[in-house]
């Protein structure tokens, strides 16, 4: 059983914790930084001949989806589709604990990163049993 006390878990599952952009803003970590600057290149947010000191410059990238702010990078938590918004309006803690888990929207985000294959893992673990 996974203990989600020790999990900063964003609404999609993903622990926060392990998550790059997070690791960036809220500890500087250039590491990951240096992770995230090939896939900042290929989304056009930076420059070809930029690295890791462009990508630290576009930070904070998020703070997890449960801390957003208007300065955040990303206004939820994946980028694409606003998860923490759907928990909010069905008043639930992570998409696990919805009754529609795993939504079309879901299924499609999941597809997108391997980390989302583990987010999705995880919180069919933690979903209720019916």
């Amino acid at each position: 059983m996974i203990d989600v006390s020790k999990l900063k878990l964003a609404a999609c599952g993903v622990d926060c914790g392990e998550c790059a952009q997070y690791k960036v803003t809220m500890k500087q970590d250039l590491k990951a930084a240096e992770l995230l600057a090939g896939w900042f290149k290929s989304q056009g947010w930076i420059g070809e001949g930029e690295g890791v000191e462009a990508v630290m410059k576009k930070a904070p990238l998020c703070k997890g989806c449960w801390d957003i702010t208007d300065d955040c990078f990303w206004k939820c938590g994946c980028g694409s589709v606003d998860f923490r918004e759907c928990c909010e309006e069905k008043q639930i803690s992570h998409c696990g604990e919805c009754g529609d888990f795993p939504c079309g929207h879901y299924l499609a985000w999941v597809d997108m990163h391997e980390n989302h294959k583990e987010a999705m893992a995880r919180l069919l673990l933690l979903k209720p049993e019916e």
